[in-house]
């Protein structure tokens, strides 16, 4: 909650685990969950962490909180930074919607599709691969991995 910069009395919280997490608990504000209390085990001896999820409406909630307060997503970013240090801190997952029905969409499919033919991403993966409906009836979303 201090890199989001919300007061802790605004979540709920109850008792929640994570697959494969050692999380004990959950505070949730509509579509934003963090959850955190890590047990304490041998490689986190500190019981130390959290894992944030946002949905598509906790991303819009955060972006109108950051940018009440002129804040962006990096700003956010670089506050994880400077809290917790370059190597104490890491994204295990990062999934970002990218809404190409805007007027004018930040990135369109075919140049998304063109900057990981370039290799122009950064990754611990070897690569990437994209996945798509089937039908064609349908207009689907698209994803790609990196």
């Amino acid at each position: 909650m201090h890199i989001l910069d919300l007061p802790t009395d605004i979540f709920n919280v109850y008792p929640a685990t994570i697959k494969f997490k050692t999380y004990q608990a959950r505070w949730q504000i509509g579509d934003i969950y963090v959850s955190g209390d890590a047990r304490k085990t041998e490689d986190n001896p500190q019981g130390l962490g959290c894992y944030l999820v946002m949905t598509g409406r906790g991303c819009d909630d955060i972006f109108r909180i950051l940018d009440s307060r002129n804040y962006t997503f990096g700003d956010m970013f670089r506050r994880c930074e400077r809290r917790y240090g370059l190597d104490n801190f890491h994204f295990t997952r990062l999934d970002i919607a990218i809404d190409d029905k805007n007027e004018k969409p930040f990135f369109t499919i075919e140049q998304i599709k063109k900057k990981c033919e370039k290799e122009e991403f950064i990754s611990n993966s070897e690569g990437y691969h994209f996945d798509e409906s089937k039908f064609d009836d349908f207009d689907t979303a698209k994803t790609v991995y990196i």
